[in-house]
């Protein structure tokens, strides 16, 4: 009776350890691309954290961190991590001063991140940038600063520009992995930088990262066999695209089906927001939370008898003014907003929350829609008194949203030409240059930029131009497509373009953007050529020597930034109300396309303008059309003499 009493007590402990290890559940909140969108989604002057329902900003670090409370809340006993997947920098006036006070950062760690990889705009201000940004952080938050997790970067013995981040991954606060043990579940993290978002990384130079794949199966390998964790997270800053049968692909995706091992992916970059995870290999969940803090996701998932991680359910929530904000963080973001009006704005004669203009509607980035490009690129040229500009509308980072009332702050308007780092000063913002070329060579940048769009099938890449109008006919060879040229503007009027007149015409553009001027022989594969030079004719050897001095008189170059030149060009629009404030025109001229496709196969079309390409691959065409219609008719004459001898 005795050992029946033993077997059946060995029994019942045996079956409530099975469901003690069938019920070990835990969650993952996590969010990805922040770019420093600390007051949310729209105007700031209508983001109301501290009232509920009263304005249409969506997003806000202040209602998230009350939104993580409430998630924390519901959690229960049941292990909890917050992940960030990258590029929590980079994108309003926050990132300016980010490098002084790091606030996304001690943000980060404020609301409890355990941990964030690091994305490719977090390289925006150089390797030492980034550094500065962490050291700066450190001093606020000390050992309570969330590690960062980068697996795959690799710094360079040879160069001293990446020693600074070196010395915080000497010291810990960036690691290739981590372990975490919460609730009796022994978690592994190791993060990713995707091999696109290292090419879009103009800056990171001289760090480098290594293969994705092979970096994981490593990573895999040593937190299972090593470490012994139960469940392997990777925060990938890599990107998932929609295929156009609703699949899912991408980096991340692509990634886990070679790498087996990988439980969660905690993702980013390409601000998907993914209302349910895309399993991969039926099994393991990739997840993106969109972008600029619109979502928090959360994840729950439990480990079976076997330990192996199953996933139980998964929302996105939205941040609305349906959530409180915070009162302690909104008093954070409040002192940070001050700081960058005293260090950025004020000795450019603006502050953070200065009205600046109004607008009547919501202008966007696309293709359809040019008139916030025509108003970017009319500041270009203003701003450089240039005969043209042009950019990429891949450089326009925001659409400029109306609101309820269409007043714009500074702080909305830096918004759209929020990137760069200057090439004598270091401060925040491309400098923009003023080149002079020739009207064929001009013909010529604007066959690069048009070929690069369509081979690219990228928004970031449509031209966007102001000073001239062009057509391209898709009918002609690649490389000389250009159909119609002509310079001017909606006011005084276009004249078409002669391609044989020796006048140089001034082009203005950001650094980054009239750099590839000086790559056209490269990228056309050397069948095009520019020479960028200064007003007298005499050749530039490199970017440096086009840029803006707004002082001459003063020691170095006092660098023009493309941000401070689309708020003066702005701040300059007429007042058409008389209430104070310039009004920026959303009709008429300023809606004209300047881009436009002209499908033709008339010879005028087919050949205005034409170059070597065309003409060439025409000739080509009519001689093999001819040695067809001759081999045709030698074959009647064949044909007809077999048939006169029979």
């Amino acid at each position: 009776m005795r050992a029946f009493h033993l077997a059946l007590t060995l029994f019942c402990l045996l079956a409530a350890c099975q469901v003690m290890s069938a019920e070990r559940s835990f969650t993952i909140l996590h969010t990805n691309d922040w770019q420093s969108r600390l007051l949310g989604f729209g105007p700031n002057n209508e983001y109301s954290p501290a009232t509920l329902n009263d304005d249409d900003t969506v997003g806000g670090v202040a209602r998230l961190a009350t939104l993580l409370q409430a998630r924390r809340a519901a959690a229960g006993e049941q292990p909890v991590l917050l992940l960030d997947g990258g590029d929590f920098s980079m994108g309003t006036l926050f990132h300016t001063v980010t490098r002084e006070i790091g606030g996304e950062l001690r943000l980060l760690s404020e609301l409890g991140y355990d941990a964030a990889t690091l994305g490719n705009h977090e390289f925006d201000f150089r390797p030492a940038g980034l550094a500065a940004m962490i050291s700066a952080a450190h001093r606020a938050k000390g050992d309570a600063l969330l590690p960062l997790l980068s697996s795959n970067l690799r710094f360079d013995p040879a160069h001293q520009a990446d020693d600074s981040l070196q010395a915080h991954a000497d010291a810990g606060r960036i690691l290739p992995y981590k372990v975490i043990d919460k609730g009796g579940i022994r978690f592994g993290l190791f993060g990713l930088l995707g091999n696109n978002a290292v090419a879009v990384s103009p800056m990171i130079k001289p760090l480098t990262f290594a293969d994705p794949v092979a970096t994981a199966q490593a990573m895999v390998k040593t937190l299972r066999e090593v470490e012994k964790v139960d469940v392997v997270i990777l925060l990938s800053h890599m990107g998932v695209v929609q295929q156009e049968d609703g699949s899912w692909r991408g980096e991340e995706v692509e990634l886990v089906e070679q790498v087996p091992g990988i439980d969660i992916v905690v993702g980013g970059h390409s601000h998907t927001a993914l209302p349910q995870p895309v399993l991969v290999n039926g099994r393991t969940p990739v997840m993106q939370a969109g972008s600029e803090i619109q979502y928090l996701g959360e994840l729950r998932m439990r480990l079976d008898a076997d330990s192996r991680p199953q996933l139980l359910d998964y929302h996105l929530h939205p941040l609305n003014d349906q959530t409180l904000g915070d009162t302690a963080i909104t008093a954070q973001v409040e002192d940070f907003k001050r700081v960058v009006s005293e260090r950025m704005l004020a000795p450019k004669g603006y502050q953070f929350d200065q009205p600046l203009a109004k607008v009547n509607k919501t202008l966007t980035r696309e293709f359809d829609d040019p008139v916030l490009a025509n108003l970017v690129t009319d500041a270009l040229r203003h701003a450089t008194g240039s005969d043209l500009s042009f950019t990429g509308n891949g450089t326009i980072r925001d659409n400029l949203m109306r609101g309820r009332h269409g007043v714009q702050n500074v702080s909305d308007l830096f918004r759209i030409a929020p990137l760069g780092i200057g090439e004598f000063d270091q401060a925040p913002g491309y400098p923009l240059i003023k080149v002079y070329v020739t009207g064929q060579e001009l013909k010529n940048i604007l066959e690069v930029l048009l070929l690069a769009y369509q081979l690219r099938e990228s928004r970031s890449y449509y031209p966007r131009v102001s000073g001239l109008r062009f057509s391209y006919n898709p009918y002609r060879v690649p490389f000389d497509r250009i159909s119609r040229i002509e310079i001017g503007d909606a006011q005084r009027g276009y004249q078409a373009l002669d391609l044989q007149d020796p006048r140089l015409y001034s082009i203005g553009a950001t650094s980054y953007v009239g750099s590839f001027t000086w790559l056209i022989a490269d990228l056309s594969k050397g069948l095009l050529s520019v020479q960028p030079k200064d007003a007298q004719g005499r050749p530039l050897a490199e970017i440096k020597a086009a840029i803006i001095d707004t002082d001459p008189q003063q020691p170095g170059v006092q660098e023009y930034k493309e941000w401070q030149g689309l708020l003066d060009h702005i701040g300059s629009l007429p007042d058409t109300d008389a209430d104070g404030l310039a009004d920026i025109p959303t009709d008429g001229a300023a809606a004209e396309q300047r881009m436009l496709r002209e499908p033709s196969l008339h010879p005028g079309d087919l050949y205005r303008y034409a170059g070597p390409l065309q003409w060439g691959v025409s000739l080509v065409l009519l001689a093999g059309l001819l040695l067809i219609a001759w081999l045709l008719r030698r074959a009647a004459r064949q044909w007809a003499q077999r048939r006169s001898t029979q």
